[in-house]
């Protein structure tokens, strides 16, 4: 994490130093100092769903390219708005109909949800509802609403800077939150409690919204909440008029082999925002989605118009990615196969790993799927950055293992060749690794 440079003509400001050099990505491979990486990170942050250079989409690109770059959306017409609009609202919910371009970044459009859903109250006369609440364990982004939601250790530095109008109840991890011989439901419930509870406390006429990653994403690792776990969040949100916002930007759009991963829970947010893979890395662009309600109690308000607004929303070069990427991931049988490939990851590492007395749980939807293992607190970032580091250099593989957990976001587009033989060798290095930093760090 250093800032220091022995070189003195280095002039860029960056968090890290020493930085591998990439020479070029092709498909699900990133090359870099003569060798070829699979990648399983998804670019190192998620975000690169389809992998590098798609013809597909580089076309596309090529073809706006020729055509203009970028215009401002508020002044000009670009009908490939409405075209990246009606893909991506296209997978039959019945709610969820108007789409908000919102900026390049998912904490971007974090932002612009909350103050869609803050708008939306005030139009209605509610001017006191200006509380958020969020769950411990999630991020949302480093923007200052954004970050006021989250809880990263290393971000709280900034803490006394944010909003304070701003409340958490507890991550939602049954196999670590669970009372002993609760059952999910009863488990459901209690979370349902402590929402209302925290709403009560508050006074239901000050808070605006609530907002949750869909799983339980990069800090804890991936875990998805339990049966009738957001139904009841959203009837808590439903009894006091308070917004469901949820945060897909980590799991969205097909990333977890249902195109928007709430679907699996049979519920509709009022909102959900996406960002990473919206456009796959191929462009920078963030979305809002929402519903007729909340649109028509905004172009209610006096002068019919929403107060937000970033300088590249609906970046003209970026959506024209959008469409190439969401095209590919609408077509028929893609979100089946992704599915199928989340399957096919975590059966092989169960089958691999299910005598690891060191694994603690292999959990998640589709492509997005972490590893838990019980290496002790004061030896879980020596235990990662050898994990990572062993991978790259032995394995050729790059994969993300921070803190307790190895999560695995790759490219939506892995064969299955690439799958047998990644879960054949992490599986392989695991096995002959956890047991000696664990008993190391049990000393």
């Amino acid at each position: 994490m250093a800032l220091k440079s022995t070189n003195p003509l280095f002039r860029v400001f960056t968090s890290y130093s020493n930085l591998p050099r990439v020479e070029k990505a092709e498909g699900n491979y990133i090359y870099s100092e003569g060798k070829r990486f699979l990648d399983l990170t998804g670019g190192g942050t998620s975000y690169a769903i389809l992998g590098w250079n798609n013809e597909e989409v580089n076309s596309a690109i090529r073809r706006q390219l020729a055509k203009f770059t970028h215009m401002d959306y508020k002044i000009w017409d670009d009908p490939n708005t409405l075209e990246l609009a009606e893909l991506v609202l296209g997978s039959g919910l019945s709610s969820l109909k108007k789409f908000y371009f919102a900026g390049n970044s998912g904490a971007e459009a974090c932002e612009a949800a909350m103050k869609m859903c803050r708008q939306a109250h005030l139009s209605k006369g509610q001017s006191r509802k200006k509380w958020f609440i969020s769950r411990k364990q999630s991020y949302h982004g480093s923007t200052a609403d954004a970050l006021a939601l989250g809880d990263r250790p290393n971000l709280e530095i900034f803490r006394d800077m944010l909003s304070p109008y701003r409340k958490h109840v507890e991550m939602h991890h049954f196999k670590k939150l669970a009372l002993v011989g609760e059952s999910e439901e009863a488990y459901a419930d209690r979370c349902a409690r402590e929402l209302e509870e925290t709403i009560a406390a508050i006074g239901p006429e000050n808070v605006a919204g609530f907002v949750g990653e869909t799983i339980m994403g990069g800090l804890v690792g991936d875990v998805p909440p339990v049966g009738n776990y957001w139904r009841k969040m959203k009837d808590v949100c439903n009894k006091y008029d308070v917004h469901l916002i949820l945060d897909e930007v980590y799991c969205g759009t097909g990333s977890t082999g249902k195109y928007f991963c709430f679907e699996y829970d049979l519920i509709e947010p009022d909102f959900v925002f996406i960002g990473k893979t919206l456009a796959a890395g191929y462009g920078a662009l963030s979305a809002v989605i929402t519903t007729d309600s909340i649109y028509d109690a905004i172009a209610s308000s006096p002068d019919a118009r929403l107060q937000h607004t970033t300088t590249h929303q609906a970046h003209s070069l970026s959506v024209s990615a959008a469409i190439a990427v969401q095209r590919i991931i609408r077509a028929d049988g893609f979100l089946g196969s992704v599915h199928e490939k989340g399957k096919l990851f975590q059966e092989g590492f169960s089958e691999h790993l299910h005598s690891n007395s060191y694994i603690v749980d292999i959990r998640g939807r589709g492509l997005r799927f972490s590893i838990e293992h019980s290496i002790p607190v004061v030896k879980q970032i020596e235990f990662g950055q050898f994990f990572e580091k062993l991978m790259r250099q032995e394995h050729s593989i790059l994969v993300n293992a921070k803190w307790h957990r190895i999560c695995f976001t790759p490219p939506l587009t892995l064969t299955s060749t690439e799958i047998d033989e990644s879960v054949s060798k992490i599986s392989y290095e695991l096995n002959r690794h956890l047991p000696q930093f664990a008993s190391i760090g049990a000393v």
